[in-house]
């Protein structure tokens, strides 16, 4: 059974991006997967006064990324960029875990990271190509399948977004590619 950690990059508690994770989820699950959702919402601002020993939601964090055998990251974009709180769970995850120890921690090296995301006209696909560069940088080994959703205009409106079955049709192909 592959565990998988799911993080969403909107701190939003009813996020179009949420909605889509979930989605992914259950499609997870329903194929024997074990799916978990980190909260990178409780992170505090990257600081290196407070990184030793790290906050508690920050052991958390890590050792949720840790127990996984990958991740999957649903994320918008904010200004064609990574959303502040996705980036902010990323420095987190990239900084070293003891004093005096330099560089990324062993456990996300080559650790594979699934990327999707949904947004405006351009569905996400320039923040999402920013994170496949930064995860590449941190050692994490993002699939080259970036998958961008456009939320319809009428989403904005009423604050809910449905897939719709050609959405749905490539979620479903994305998730058979990470699970095989």
């Amino acid at each position: 059974m592959q565990k998988i950690l799911m993080v969403v990059g909107s701190l939003r508690k009813d996020s179009f991006n949420k909605t889509v994770a979930e989605q992914i989820s259950t499609q997870l699950v329903a194929q024997g997967a074990e799916v978990t959702f980190a909260n990178i919402a409780d992170l505090p601002l990257i600081n290196q006064d407070i990184e030793f020993p790290a906050p508690s939601s920050v052991m958390t964090f890590r050792e949720q990324v840790q127990a996984a055998d990958g991740l999957w990251i649903v994320t918008p974009e904010y200004n064609e960029m990574i959303p502040g709180g996705l980036k902010n769970a990323l420095d987190w995850l990239s900084r070293p875990t003891e004093a005096g120890v330099f560089g990324a921690p062993d456990f996300i090296m080559n650790k594979p990271v699934m990327l999707t995301g949904a947004g405006g006209k351009k569905a996400a696909k320039v923040g999402l190509a920013h994170l496949k560069t930064l995860l590449t940088f941190m050692g994490l080994k993002p699939n080259d399948n970036l998958v961008g959703l456009q939320i319809p205009t009428s989403a904005f409106m009423t604050g809910k977004f449905d897939l719709d079955s050609e959405q749905r049709a490539v979620i479903t192909q994305q998730v058979t590619e990470y699970l095989a």
